[in-house]
C-alpha cells in the first residue's frame, strides 16, 4: 500500500473539493490517509486521529459518542460488528450522524487494505451558530417582521427558534413570541395540537416534519387544529441560521377542496350539473386565486376572471372553451416562459397538462410571481390554481438581503465575502486580489465622540469605498472597523496597488460628521492570487499580515511579497 500513498493523498484532496470524506486503511486495518472532510463529518476524531490508528479504535470512539447509557454495555459488540461490516461491505449504505444523513461506501485496495468514503445526502454543510444567539439586531430590529402577513421564524443551526413574528404566534396559537424562543419547531407544533393529540392529522403532521425538516428549502405543508393548514418554506444561510416563512393556506386548501368536491358532485349527477355549475361559477368568481379546470379531452371547462387577469389572457380566447394547447401557444407567443426554469419549459413543451400533483412558481414578464398548483382529476383532466405571491416573494427577498448584508453599512457581510472568495478560487486561474483594510485613528473617535458618531464614520467609509471600487468588485465589512475587498480581473499587481492607493486617498479625505471634523485613515494589505496563496485562508492571512506590516511601517498600502512574517488572522 505504501506505493499508493501519494496517489491516495491526491485523491483525498480532490474529494475534499467535492465535500466527500475519505479514509484509507492498510491490510492490518491501520489508518494511513484521511482528508479534511472526514473531520468535518466526524469531529469527535479531531484530537485523536493519527497515522497507524487501528480502525477498531476509530470505530470505538465513533460509537462512544452515539450510545446512550442503556446501550453502553453493547459497545464492544457494535465495534466487532462494525469491523466485520467494514471487511465485507460491497454496497453503500446510509446512516444518521450529528444531525445529518451520510452515505458510506467501502472498497478494497489492489495491494491490500480498504478505502472508505462518506458523502452527505442533504443540502449545504451547516455552519455553527450558538443556540442562544439573538437575531433582532442582525435583522435590523423585529418591528418590520410584524408587517408581514405570513409567519416568519429564524432558527439557529441546531433548530432552536431565535425569533418569530406576530403572524407566527397567531398561526400556532402561542401566547407571545417569547414562548417560541429557544424551542424546536416540532415542540411548537406539538403545543398547537395540545388536547387534540388523538387526531389523525396530528400524527400526519409529525410524520411530515420528521421527513421534510431534513431537507431545508423544499416546501412542505402541515395540518393544524380546526382544519387549518400551514405551508413552510425554509432557507439555510451559510452561518447555519434557517429563515422560514410559514404561510396560512387554510383558505386556499378549503377552496381547492370545495372545487374538487363540487367537480365530483357534478360528475355524480347529470341532473344537478347546471345548478352546481352555477354555484361553482359563483365561488370561482369570488376567489382570490385564478382557477382553470381542463377536462380529459384537454378542453378548458372552467376559467375564472382572476385567472384571466393573473395570466394576461384575452377574454375572446377564453370565452369559447378553447383547447388548453391554444392557451399555452398564446402564452409562448407572448414570451411568458422565456425566463422560466427548465422544468417549467419541459411541462410547457409537453402541452402543459400534468397527471400528478405539482407546485411551481413562475415569474411573469410584468414582474409578478405566480404560484401554479396542479391537482389531477379522477378520470382525466386537471384542476390548476394560480396565486399571486409577489408580495410574499418580496418579503422573502428582504429576509435574504438582511441575512447577507451588514445592517450598519449595507455592505456584504463576512459570510458572503467568504462565499464569493471561495467561488473566485473555484474559477482559478482567473487572477484576483484580496484587500484587507483596517481603519486608522478610529478608536479615538469612538472614545471621544461616542459610538453613534463612530457608526456614521463607518457608514461614510463604506460609501467612499463603494465609490472607488468597480461594480465587479465586492466590498464587505468583516467586523468592527475592518473591511475587505475582492478585486476581480487583476492582470498585474499594479492594478491592485492602484485600487488600494485610491481607497486610502478617499478614506483619508477630510470628513465632517455632525459638524465635527474628523481625521480618519486606513492601512491596507493586499494579497494577489495565485502568487500570495492558493486557498482562502492563506490569502486572508497574507493580506492581514501585509496590512499590519503597512500599519507598523507607517504606510497606507503594502503588497504581500512573501518576505513578511506570518500572522494569525483575527477571527
Amino acid at each position: 500500500m505504501v506505493s499508493h500513498l501519494p496517489l491516495l493523498r491526491v485523491l483525498a484532496d480532490m474529494l475534499d473539493s467535492l465535500d466527500v470524506a475519505l479514509c484509507a486503511f492498510d491490510e492490518d486495518d491501520r489508518l494511513q490517509v484521511w482528508n479534511r472532510h472526514f473531520l468535518v463529518f466526524f469531529p469527535e476524531h479531531a484530537a485523536h486521529i493519527h497515522v497507524g490508528e487501528p480502525y477498531r479504535e476509530n470505530l470505538r470512539r465513533f460509537y462512544e459518542g452515539r450510545l446512550g447509557p442503556e446501550e453502553r454495555p453493547q459497545l464492544e459488540r457494535y465495534v466487532e460488528e462494525g469491523v466485520a461490516r467494514h471487511h465485507a461491505q460491497r454496497r453503500p449504505f446510509s446512516f444518521e450522524h450529528r444531525g445529518q444523513r451520510l452515505q458510506v461506501a467501502s472498497l478494497p485496495l489492489p495491494q491490500g487494505g480498504r478505502l472508505r468514503m462518506w458523502r452527505r445526502q442533504e443540502g449545504a454543510e451547516p455552519a455553527a451558530t450558538p443556540a442562544g444567539e439573538a437575531v433582532p439586531d442582525a435583522l435590523g430590529g423585529t418591528a418590520w417582521f410584524d408587517h408581514i402577513a405570513d409567519g416568519v421564524a429564524v432558527a439557529a443551526d441546531d433548530g432552536q427558534l431565535l425569533e418569530v413574528n406576530q403572524a407566527f404566534v397567531v398561526i400556532y396559537g402561542l401566547p407571545d413570541r417569547v414562548a417560541a424562543r429557544g424551542r424546536q419547531f416540532t415542540e411548537v407544533y406539538r403545543q398547537a395540537w395540545q388536547g387534540s393529540e388523538d387526531a389523525p392529522e396530528f400524527e400526519q403532521g409529525l410524520s411530515v416534519l420528521a421527513e421534510r425538516m431534513r431537507f431545508t428549502g423544499a416546501p412542505f405543508e402541515v395540518p393544524l387544529p380546526g382544519g387549518r393548514c400551514s405551508r413552510v418554506i425554509e432557507e439555510r444561510r451559510p452561518d447555519g441560521r434557517v429563515f422560514a416563512v410559514h404561510a396560512d393556506i387554510t383558505a386556499l386548501k378549503r377552496q381547492q377542496r370545495q372545487l374538487r368536491e363540487a367537480e365530483q358532485r357534478a360528475r355524480d349527477s347529470e341532473a344537478s350539473l347546471r345548478a352546481k355549475s352555477a354555484l361553482l361559477e359563483a365561488t370561482l368568481e369570488r376567489m382570490d386565486q385564478g382557477v382553470v379546470m381542463v377536462d380529459a379531452r384537454g378542453l378548458v371547462e372552467v376559467c375564472n376572471r382572476r385567472a384571466i387577469e393573473l395570466l394576461g389572457l384575452p377574454e375572446a380566447l377564453m370565452a369559447g372553451k378553447p383547447h388548453f394547447q391554444a392557451v399555452i401557444d398564446y402564452q409562448v407567443h407572448q414570451d411568458e416562459f422565456a425566463d422560466a426554469p427548465e422544468e417549467v419549459r419541459r411541462i410547457v413543451a409537453a402541452g402543459g397538462m400534468l397527471d400528478r400533483p405539482n407546485v411551481y412558481d413562475r415569474k411573469r414578464p410584468d414582474g409578478r410571481v405566480i404560484e401554479v398548483c396542479t391537482v389531477p382529476i379522477d378520470g382525466g383532466g386537471m384542476l390548476r390554481t394560480y396565486t399571486d405571491i409577489t408580495e410574499r416573494r418580496r418579503h422573502e427577498e428582504r429576509i435574504r438581503h438582511v441575512a447577507q448584508h451588514d445592517g450598519l453599512t449595507a455592505l456584504a457581510n463576512r459570510e458572503v465575502f467568504l462565499e464569493q472568495l471561495a467561488a473566485a478560487l473555484q474559477r482559478s486561474p482567473e487572477p484576483f486580489a484580496v484587500h484587507f483594510i483596517d481603519l486608522d485613528r478610529f478608536k479615538p473617535i469612538n472614545d471621544e465622540h461616542g459610538h453613534a458618531t463612530g457608526d456614521k464614520v463607518l457608514a461614510e467609509v463604506a460609501l467612499r469605498m463603494r465609490a472607488v471600487a468597480r461594480d465587479t468588485d465586492m466590498v464587505a465589512r468583516i467586523g468592527g472597523d475592518e473591511f475587505a475587498i475582492l478585486q476581480r480581473h487583476v492582470q498585474a499587481p499594479d492594478q491592485a496597488l492602484g485600487l488600494a492607493h485610491r481607497l486610502a486617498e478617499q478614506i483619508a479625505a477630510p470628513m465632517e460628521i455632525d459638524g465635527v471634523k474628523l481625521d480618519v485613515g486606513a492601512s491596507i494589505g493586499i494579497a494577489v492570487h495565485p502568487e500570495a496563496g492558493l486557498d482562502a485562508d492563506t490569502l486572508l492571512r497574507h493580506a492581514d499580515a501585509a496590512m499590519y506590516a503597512a500599519k507598523g511601517r507607517g504606510q497606507a498600502v503594502l503588497l504581500f511579497d512573501g518576505s513578511l512574517p506570518p500572522r494569525g488572522r483575527k477571527a
